[in-house]
């Protein structure tokens, strides 16, 4: 089968954000005997990880991503243009062309477009001949967009925010519609996009991780409170800085040895501010490899409270032995059962007894990292979510037959 992925990045191996999951399904797919190629968006320094991509694929093309326009140009092309702001950040004419162009050339059976802002080169684009379509939905916006507006006090940005909700609504679902099949992480994420559109043909491909490469250390554990991710992102973004502020004065008292740190590509000025003020919180930046740091952690905090879909940056955490403190939102999809492969904790206040009680209790520690890691094992190994994926796209090229 020739299969084409369309990524908003370039997907290499050593990346810390949701685009690790594109990078595992090419190179099994391509390991299963598939010839597939990847259209995307890189910068300078990512082009320098092509040479990763490589052996994996049949053809590899990169645009440089979209200039950021003024804020009086986003003000008029919103005016005037019917796509929502969270496409138009990245709305590529050469894309659209680009795209259509390897698929005539190549004759590519399927195309797999991961996040759904890279649907929009699915979807209406004159360029495309006939190819089957999937999109790959990691976070649906209309979702996220509505839980932004639920969680933020009133102001004449929510406001705003909620008018452009149907206009959002409107061009993500037609997109969705036009397309063959839609993938979603999560299950509770397929049943959101059933909810409202009820036609959808929608399966659940869930993240994964490399059981191999994440793995226990047999070191001892340092004093780390730890969380990860794309800090570019908002939710990332927002939840470093809520445990920031909500969470860390105090349990920073309670623990004088305990050092936070945040580690991830695009830290934001918040989090450097912060980290200048507070010499216990460290700001890594992006690193090549994210294991080693997990390793040191004695315990992992996810404490989202925007966005949807899956956070893999748990699986990570729990294969490598790492007990992790979630919210419901942070922990959404995985088979959470608090108290026995992960603690749930909602407000401040109960995060921090969650993360005190860990800190304070070895063998609760270590009976939690061990039941996370099992289910990890069993339920989110790479090769069963390639599995799954495999299954889905024999099935809509079948059709296509």
């Amino acid at each position: 089968m020739k299969i084409l992925f369309l990524s908003s990045v370039l997907p290499h191996s050593r990346v810390v954000s949701g685009s690790i999951i594109i990078h595992h399904r090419i190179r099994m797919l391509a390991e299963r005997g598939h010839e597939v190629g990847l259209a995307c968006f890189a910068d300078e320094d990512e082009r320098l990880y092509v040479p990763d991509l490589q052996p994996f694929l049949i053809e590899c093309e990169t645009l440089d991503p979209p200039t950021p326009r003024s804020r009086g140009t986003r003000i008029l092309d919103y005016a005037i243009n019917p796509v929502p702001s969270a496409f138009r950040a990245l709305r590529s004419q050469e894309m659209r062309r680009m795209v259509g162009r390897m698929i005539e050339r190549t004759h590519y059976d399927v195309v797999i477009a991961e996040f759904s802002v890279m649907g929009q080169y699915l979807h209406r684009n004159t360029y495309l001949p006939a190819v089957r379509r999937i999109v790959s939905c990691h976070s649906c916006h209309t979702r996220a967009h509505r839980n932004d507006v639920i969680l933020n006090p009133i102001s004449p940005q929510t406001v705003i925010r909620s008018i452009r909700a149907t206009g959002l609504a409107s061009y993500e679902f037609a997109m969705y519609r036009s397309a063959d099949h839609v993938l979603t992480l999560t299950n509770a994420e397929r049943i959101s996009l059933l909810d409202l559109a009820p036609e959808l043909h929608v399966s659940v491909i869930p993240y994964g991780v490399d059981i191999n490469h994440f793995q226990p250390s047999g070191n001892g554990r340092e004093n780390i409170v730890m969380f990860s991710g794309y800090f570019y992102d908002e939710p990332n973004a927002d939840a470093a800085i809520w445990f920031t502020r909500t969470v860390w004065p105090e349990l920073s008292r309670r623990f004088p040895e305990l050092n936070l740190y945040f580690v991830g590509r695009a830290p934001t000025p918040a989090m450097l501010d912060a980290a200048r003020r507070d010499h216990r919180i460290v700001v890594t930046g992006e690193v090549e490899d994210m294991s080693p740091y997990l390793r040191r952690a004695s315990a992992f905090v996810c404490p989202m409270r925007m966005g949807t879909g899956f956070r893999g940056k748990i699986l990570q955490a729990m294969a490598c032995g790492v007990p992790v403190v979630s919210t419901s939102l942070g922990a959404q999809g995985f088979r959470a059962r608090t108290g026995d492969n992960i603690l749930l904790a909602d407000t401040p206040r109960t995060m921090l007894h969650s993360l005190e009680l860990l800190l304070s209790d070895p063998q609760l520690r270590q009976n939690i990292s061990r039941s996370a890691r099992e289910i990890v094992q069993s339920r989110y190994s790479w090769t069963y979510c390639v599995d799954r994926l495999e299954d889905v796209l024999n099935e809509v090229v079948t059709v296509q037959n």
